[in-house]
């Protein structure tokens, strides 16, 4: 068996890498695609929220009741996403020199 040249070593190894590359190239193509269709389909489902209820309010408003729209299958359209508010931070707690003494004779 006849030793190839150090050009074709390179040339097989680089063409290996390259095909290895591809394969992780085409995985991250795919995960954007998924992505992108991810956020279609999202956009179109608030869209189709949004147009649901309000239809389901103008029956409402036509004098239609809940419990009617509930019983033809028509369930009350859900709220919008609401953002979470972050707790309020506690009081920092006094300096030292601004604490108040409390007299020995206090103490117990």
């Amino acid at each position: 068996m006849a030793e190839q040249s150090a050009k074709a070593v390179r040339s097989e190894t680089e063409k290996a890498a390259l095909q290895l590359l591809r394969e992780r190239a085409n995985l991250v193509g795919e995960a954007a695609t998924a992505r992108h269709e991810r956020d279609q389909l999202a956009s179109a489902l608030r869209e189709a929220d949004t147009r649901y209820g309000e239809r389901y309010r103008a029956a409402v408003q036509g004098g239609w009741t809940e419990e009617e729209l509930a019983r033809l299958g028509l369930d009350a359209p859900q709220a919008g996403p609401t953002r979470r508010r972050r707790a309020p931070r506690p009081a920092a707690p006094a300096a030292a020199d601004e604490r108040v003494a409390v007299p020995a004779a206090d103490q117990p």
